[in-house]
């Protein structure tokens, strides 16, 4: 599932692509897609002859802001793409293709996604904060660990707080796993007994591994690919998700998988406690 860093590539790849362009046509192939605020049909009619302003991210959600008061939200649930398509690099629309926004001379955004958990909608821009009901960016100037800390102040277990969107935005199952590594702490740990030094290495940890993770371009394990259809190459850089019974590169205990929350963890027994 895109988290965080792969949503913030794509968002890079967009933003030099097509800001300032304008909106010819918004094909929408899966009406079912299309799953809040107005219908497929009003949202195409709203979006046509629009230019695009910014592109920006809020979690795991990418925005699109257009000259009007409106903005086209996408999340890309498991297996979502945002697939950018010119003469030069064109990319063939097939089965799994369910929006085209055209911009003219060849030039088109491809939404795609094989499972279809993820959505499409136009907002007013003023809502968006109200829809996406998001946490804290963690990658924003003002996240401290002063921040940090009161995030985390619950007896919840740290792996499941770090998965809330609605407590820190953008954090999934892969970049959890690698920070709670990187901080040296157990998946199972009472995430307010988290305090001092500790709550520094995690506060660096959240922010290292996520920057970490976009100057890889993101982690392709499964679906993912940047806005240009290209891997990302985090996948090399895992230090404890999906290493399950292989060294850790710590301390050479084999690293253990669990299941918490219904979600699997991997991490080390010896180095993190």
């Amino acid at each position: 599932m895109p988290e965080l860093p792969e949503v913030e590539t794509i968002r890079r790849n967009l933003a030099r692509t097509i800001k300032g362009k304008r909106i010819s046509r918004v094909s929408i192939l899966q009406p079912a897609m299309v799953k809040r605020e107005i219908a497929p049909p009003m949202l195409a009619k709203r979006a046509r002859n629009r230019f695009i302003t910014a592109v920006k991210r809020r979690g795991k959600a990418l925005l699109i802001f257009l000259d009007s008061p409106d903005v086209i939200v996408f999340r890309l649930g498991m297996t979502g793409q945002m697939l950018w398509s010119s003469p030069g690099r064109p990319v063939r629309r097939d089965m799994h293709t369910h929006v085209i926004i055209d911009f003219g001379a060849g030039e088109r955004l491809l939404f795609r996604d094989p499972r279809r958990f993820g959505e499409m909608y136009l907002t007013g821009k003023g809502n968006i904060e109200c829809i996406l009901r998001m946490g804290t960016e963690p990658l924003h100037r003002n996240f401290t660990p002063v921040v940090l800390n009161s995030v985390i102040n619950s007896r919840v277990r740290i792996k499941q707080l770090l998965l809330d969107q609605k407590k820190i935005a953008g954090i999934g199952n892969i970049y959890s796993d690698e920070i709670l590594f990187e901080a040296g702490i157990h998946p199972c740990t009472p995430s307010c007994s988290i305090k001092g030094v500790r709550l520094g290495k995690l506060h660096k940890a959240v922010c290292l591994i996520l920057r970490e993770a976009i100057a890889c371009n993101g982690d392709t394990v499964s679906d993912y690919r940047t806005a240009f259809n290209e891997n990302g190459s985090y996948q090399d850089n895992h230090r404890v998700y999906q290493r399950q019974g292989e060294p850790c590169l710590r301390c050479g205990t084999p690293i253990e998988r669990m299941q918490l929350g219904g979600r699997s963890s991997h991490y080390c027994p010896k180095c993190q406690k």
